[in-house]
């Protein structure tokens, strides 16, 4: 059982000396409504977040420079919704993906929720 504990723990380290970010991020379970443009309403759920964007996991491959109105979660008040372009997308496991988000500016609140 170690063996499989110590390496995903490897899996962390390495992922550490890959980092893209330029902002700290902080760890931050919530849930997220992703609208799309002219498309569906994807669910997801927010793996960290910085003042600068947000890195949410999916199973729905986005293509960088996609944007979409994130409405995250909020446990003390009404959802936020902002506006995000996609930086990023990588497999995340089989049928998953992480995608790195950055923040564009703040959106109403749209009407399908």
């Amino acid at each position: 059982m170690q063996e499989e504990i110590d390496r995903l723990m490897m899996e962390i380290q390495r992922s550490k000396f890959t980092e893209r970010r330029t902002e700290v991020r902080q760890p931050f379970a919530r849930p997220v409504k992703i609208h799309l443009p002219h498309g569906p309403t994807l669910k997801a759920f927010a793996k960290d977040l910085s003042s600068q964007g947000i890195g949410i996991i999916t199973d729905v491959e986005f293509q960088p420079k996609s944007i979409a109105v994130l409405e995250i979660h909020s446990v003390m008040t009404d959802p936020v919704c902002l506006r995000g372009e996609v930086r990023w997308c990588d497999k995340h496991g089989k049928g998953w993906f992480l995608i790195g988000w950055k923040f564009i500016g703040v959106s109403p609140r749209p009407a399908s929720t």
